[in-house]
């Protein structure tokens, strides 16, 4: 599948997947969402890559929300609002969290600058998100007469308090990147000249650890925010009894042994 409104690179073990629509600040279509999910599939069952980043083309923007052109285009026809992408198949948006909250490698959001609407709901399905100092943060679906989508309410209020993600989508207004740190809605607010840089650097830290470790932590970790304490600890029994077995376990403590970095094979 070749891509329209995203790009897709890997180097060194990191996959880069950018929103590519710089001239509309990358504003979300069905078409978009497709490329997206096919996107982090392949990046999913691609033992080379360790770690995903996903980010928007330009300066302006990581996304502005949705492409209201195109939406009313879609209303104008008679077609209601993002049902369908592009040749008439069904968006099926909800494949797209769904996909993210079982993923078996991390990802780290980039906001390079305007997260609104949708810009502001797909970083929440990433497991961290780092903020250039111009970018700003807004939840608008209540001032469209929708509301958030992406899993986002059941994401949010995990992540900065049910009382702050009533402030952020309650009022519809937009946040400063420093104020989203202090919400901890994000992890670090950073120089948009630094921004990738960070990014790499917190990508260069996860790819030192064994990809397995990495798939099993972040599972238990998604799976402890419903799931009720006495299933944790079996699942941490469980999935610590399949790592002492692995490959890569071995390894790690050669290495510690040998004085030299693991070389971690994933098994």
């Amino acid at each position: 599948m070749s891509f329209q409104q995203i790009s897709f690179d890997i180097d060194d073990q990191v996959a880069v997947v950018t929103l590519n629509r710089p001239e509309k600040l990358n504003t979300w279509t069905p078409i978009m969402g497709g490329e997206l999910l096919e996107a982090f599939r392949r990046i999913d069952d691609d033992p080379n890559v360790r770690v995903a980043v996903l980010t928007g083309a330009g300066e302006r923007a990581f996304c502005a929300g949705a492409d209201m052109d195109f939406f009313a285009g879609q209303i104008a026809a008679g077609g209601g609002t993002g049902t369908k992408a592009s040749g008439g198949s069904p968006a099926r948006v909800a494949d797209y969290p769904l996909l993210m909250a079982r993923l078996s490698k991390p990802v780290i959001a980039a906001l390079n600058g305007y997260a609104l609407g949708v810009g502001a709901t797909m970083p929440l399905l990433c497991d961290m998100r780092i903020a250039a100092e111009e970018a700003k943060i807004g939840f608008l679906f209540s001032r469209m007469g929708v509301m958030a989508e992406l899993g986002s309410t059941f994401l949010l209020p995990r992540l900065v308090g049910v009382a702050r993600a009533c402030e952020l989508m309650l009022t519809g207004k937009m946040f400063t990147a420093g104020e989203c740190e202090h919400m901890g809605l994000v992890n670090h607010v950073v120089p948009r000249a630094r921004l990738m840089d960070r990014v790499l650097e917190l990508a260069q830290e996860m790819k030192q650890c064994a990809p397995l470790s990495l798939a099993l932590t972040r599972q238990a970790l998604y799976q402890g925010l419903e799931a009720p304490f006495e299933a944790q600890v079996r699942f941490e029994g469980y999935s610590l009894d399949y790592l002492y077995r692995s490959q890569d376990h071995a390894e790690a403590v050669k290495a510690f042994r040998e004085k030299r970095p693991p070389r971690f094979v994933g098994r």
